[in-house]
């Protein structure tokens, strides 16, 4: 027997309902959903299938990992951002290693904005585990060059939150930059 209009329909919006209402739970609970959890949903949403059910988790689940990687994604160019400065600093002084934190920043801001890759993010987001023991490294680095503590301090804790800072200051010219390509390849050649 065919299904009606009317029935998919409603199936499709009950669908979209349960999605919604699945996509406010947290990634691990939605993973493990509770058995007793899982039977109210089911009979919230009787006009779904079994496997209906099943794969509208499963896409939810799939689109809630592809937010968190893109979220991840855009925090890469700071943690390599802060990596370049405490390395151009550690061969050079600490102007070159602004110059060259501030330059990769600004540079991988537009990079990572415009290009996404899942393949590449597991490994380059383990950078963010180098970014806390690069600071330490700049305040010993900058110890051992004769800065006082207070400056030392003070340096650490500016160039935490300014690298976030310039890095959202950095992608409002490249996203209206993109937009700007955007329409322009979209409007027809005079």
């Amino acid at each position: 027997m065919k299904p009606t209009d009317s029935s998919q329909k409603q199936n499709l919006e009950q669908a979209r309902r349960l999605a919604r209402e699945l996509y406010d739970y947290k990634l691990s609970k939605l993973e493990n959903l509770p058995d007793d959890e899982r039977r109210q949903l089911k009979a919230r949403f009787s006009d779904l299938s079994a496997a209906q059910f099943d794969d509208v988790r499963e896409q939810v689940i799939v689109a809630k990992h592809e937010e968190r990687a893109r979220v991840g994604w855009q925090s890469i160019p700071h943690d390599l951002a802060v990596i370049v400065l405490v390395l151009a600093t550690a061969f050079g002084d600490l102007r070159t290693g602004l110059i060259a934190g501030v330059a990769a920043l600004v540079f991988l801001e537009s990079l990572f904005m415009r290009f996404f890759d899942r393949h590449l993010y597991p490994a380059l987001s383990l950078a963010v585990w180098l970014t806390y023991p690069s600071y330490a490294l700049l305040a010993y680095i900058l110890h051992r060059r004769g800065y006082e503590i207070l400056e030392i301090a003070g340096i650490v804790v500016f160039a935490w939150p300014g690298l976030f800072l310039l890095g959202a200051l950095a992608r409002i010219p490249l996203q209206l930059l993109w937009q700007e390509r955007g329409k322009q390849r979209q409007s027809p050649p005079k």
